[in-house]
């Protein structure tokens, strides 16, 4: 009988024993309340009945009135059950991300924790996590100056500014993200935590630990099969700029030589005074000959003397003329150049011509007076048959919506109507296309009399004929977005255009058509819409700028990015190359002029120029009567302003229009004529 009851204790207990493991693996009982059974789990993991022994001590514990119920209430000489380890592997479990249940079988099963129960594990130790962040976080060192601040932020993946943000709780952001990093890496270090966790940034929004680390740049160059037509096109563009480079940089040796000898400075002298002598080519003869420096000398004297002349001229600058352009704002002006004019033999008086696009998305042309060549030194006159700033010629729907670019062909290839083109217009609009215009000259048309109707509500003058056609020629699309702004090759037969989207195009002028315009080149790589552009002298290289802030220099001839300049702090809208080939002048948004030298790929100037953005930048002619030594500029702040190239110092302000400056340029001649256009629909030329 004893036996027999041995064996049903034993069945009992233990089917009892697998419901107190069930519930213990499920709510987590204490292993005290399983000890109050009155069996025993030995390290095995089997239940045994109770000895005599220990039903004898059972009696005795109840009959001292020692009690069982609660572990924390014992008071009993009897230390409570020692925890199994069986509980304790499955305590370590409940732990974890699973939990363990024992099957029907004698295994255990591991039951994943549900998504809600992660959760509010993770964000338990985050909260813990930064706890000890902001403990540690007055013990962190920060960069001080803003722009250190910045680029650390950067440097980490992290905003650099959030909305309503000071400098000082930006430097207060930096120090918790770095305090965070150093705890979660201690952290790490000792297995606290798993390496796959996500971590919290500041303003709550989770990121992998990964990204919190410093970022690596990456740099990578896709390289495109080029078409013939655009290898064409960079063995022409290399043929013409070395040879205007080699002429270029030979001008530039006499000037220094002249120098030298001008200034009398042996120390400067010594510079130049190497082995050349012994191994000067016999064309050019012996470099640092007596005679050849003495040529050199008045070449600088010569050049000091029209730069006084010039900035004489442009300090006593005063508004010659106004003239409404537009029933709409005046969004851009270009005007002609004469210096390049080796396309057709002509000795007689070059005109000057204006060029002006509208937000109507019209195209005007205007006269900016005549420039007389005289072989003989004389003094220029001024053809007086039409005033400056008369209408010569309109078109007045070219594009469907604004105008924002407008640039010319660099030289005139005729004249007179019996040799055709006279110049090419090109324009970029933001209804997604750019067009290129012809403009000819009307010299057999009958005098009779007409009105024209400029579409504004004023009339022409009577007796007065348009002297200039301008006629579409060629249809240039291809770009996503609203283009931005226009610029001829120095050669004249490309066109860049910059779009919204992101990309700048190179286009053949003369193979494209009304139906389709030849595109050449479409280069990506900025990151933000990309809007200036110009082109090098030489016509070697490229700018374009973007609303990001970066200045990117493109080598045409092999297609790969030259340099880029970082060094704005706010949108960059226009750029422009300086005529003696190593500098490079940008502005935009933040109203201040920065000077690159391509040599050093570093700047060499910054210039404070406007209170506003600063819509247009333009070199003078590089011709014998400018010479590249000065730099207009216009602005939102409604003032054009001069600066010296010799000094960046300022030289005329010009102040006369009502509104915004929107365009400015500069006539070719010794007059050093300026033409600005603005938001208050008018044209004004300065003297």
């Amino acid at each position: 009988m004893l036996d027999l009851s041995l064996l049903a204790l034993r069945g009992l207990t233990s089917s009892f024993m697998q419901i107190v493991w069930l519930a213990s693996a499920n709510v987590g009982l204490m292993a005290s309340d399983v000890g109050s059974v009155g069996s025993i789990v030995d390290n095995s993991g089997e239940v045994k009945a109770p000895s005599a022994r220990e039903r004898s001590s059972e009696r005795k514990r109840k009959e001292g009135g020692c009690e069982t119920r609660k572990p924390e209430t014992q008071n009993c000489r009897n230390p409570p059950t020692r925890l199994p380890i069986t509980l304790m592997i499955i305590s370590s479990m409940m732990a974890s991300s699973t939990t363990a249940a024992p099957t029907s079988s004698g295994g255990v099963e591991y039951l994943e924790l549900t998504s809600d129960s992660l959760a509010a594990q993770q964000s338990h130790r985050l909260i813990l996590l930064d706890i000890e962040a902001r403990k540690r976080a007055a013990t962190i060192d920060v960069p001080t100056l803003p722009s250190d601040v910045r680029d650390k932020l950067r440097q980490m993946g992290e905003p650099i500014r959030l909305f309503g943000e000071d400098l000082a709780a930006i430097r207060d952001r930096l120090r918790m993200i770095l305090a965070r990093w150093e705890v979660w890496k201690d952290q790490q270090e000792k297995g606290l935590v798993d390496a796959q966790m996500e971590m919290p940034r500041p303003d709550g929004m989770v990121e992998s630990v990964s990204a919190t680390q410093p970022r690596e740049e990456i740099t990578e160059t896709t390289y495109t099969h080029a078409p013939q037509d655009l290898i064409d096109a960079r063995d022409l563009i290399c043929k013409y700029s070395l040879g205007r480079s080699r002429s270029r940089l030979e001008m530039e040796r006499r000037r220094r030589r002249g120098m030298v000898r001008w200034t009398r400075s042996k120390k400067r002298a010594r510079l130049f005074d190497k082995d050349d002598d012994d191994e000067a080519d016999d064309t050019f003869g012996n470099m640092y000959h007596a005679d050849n420096l003495k040529q050199d000398s008045l070449l600088v004297k010569d050049l000091d003397e029209k730069c006084e002349k010039i900035y004489s001229s442009i300090r006593n600058q005063a508004l010659e003329g106004s003239q409404y352009g537009d029933v709409r704002p005046l969004s851009a002006v270009c005007t002609s150049s004469l210096g390049n004019n080796n396309h057709f033999d002509y000795s007689g008086p070059l005109p000057k011509i204006i060029a002006t696009g509208g937000w109507s998305g019209g195209i005007k042309i205007w006269n900016g007076g005549h420039d007389h060549r005289d072989v003989d030194g004389g003094e220029k006159t001024t053809d007086d048959e039409v005033a400056p700033l008369d209408l010569l010629g309109a078109k007045n729907i070219v594009h469907e919506d604004r105008i924002m670019g407008i640039a010319m062909r660099p030289y005139l290839t005729s004249i007179s109507s019996r040799d055709g083109v006279t110049t090419i217009l090109a324009s970029a609009s933001i209804d997604l296309t750019a067009k290129l215009c012809k403009v000819t000259l009307n010299e057999d048309v009958a005098a009779e009399s007409m009105d024209v109707d400029e579409g504004d509500g004023n009339k022409a003058k009577k007796d007065q004929q348009l002297r200039y056609t301008i006629e579409e020629c060629a249809h240039l699309k291809g770009h996503a977005a609203r283009l931005c702004s226009v610029a001829f090759h120095p050669t004249g037969s490309f066109v860049a255009t910059t779009s919204f989207d992101h990309t700048w195009r190179l286009w053949d002028v003369e193979t494209s058509s009304m139906a389709e315009g030849k595109e050449l080149l479409l280069q990506d790589g900025h990151a933000r819409e990309v809007y200036g552009v110009g082109f090098h002298p030489d016509g070697s290289l490229i700018s374009t700028t973007d609303f990001g802030g970066v200045v990117q220099c493109w080598d045409l001839r092999t297609g790969k990015s030259a340099c880029h300049f970082l060094g704005h702090a706010r949108r960059v809208v226009c750029s422009e190359f300086s005529p003696n080939g190593f500098q490079l002048a940008t502005a935009g948004d933040d109203g201040t002029i920065k000077i690159w030298d391509l040599r050093r790929r570093r700047p060499s100037a910054s210039i404070p120029a406007h209170t506003n953005l600063i819509t247009q930048l333009k070199f003078s002619h590089s011709t014998s009567s400018q010479n590249g030594e000065f730099l207009a500029s216009s602005s939102f702040d409604g003032t054009g302003k001069i600066w010296s190239t010799r000094d960046w110092k300022l030289l005329s302000t010009l102040e006369g229009h009502e509104g915004k400056v929107m365009g400015i340029d500069i006539l070719d001649g010794l007059d050093c004529g300026v033409v600005t256009c603005g938001y208050d629909k008018t044209l004004k030329l300065w003297k």
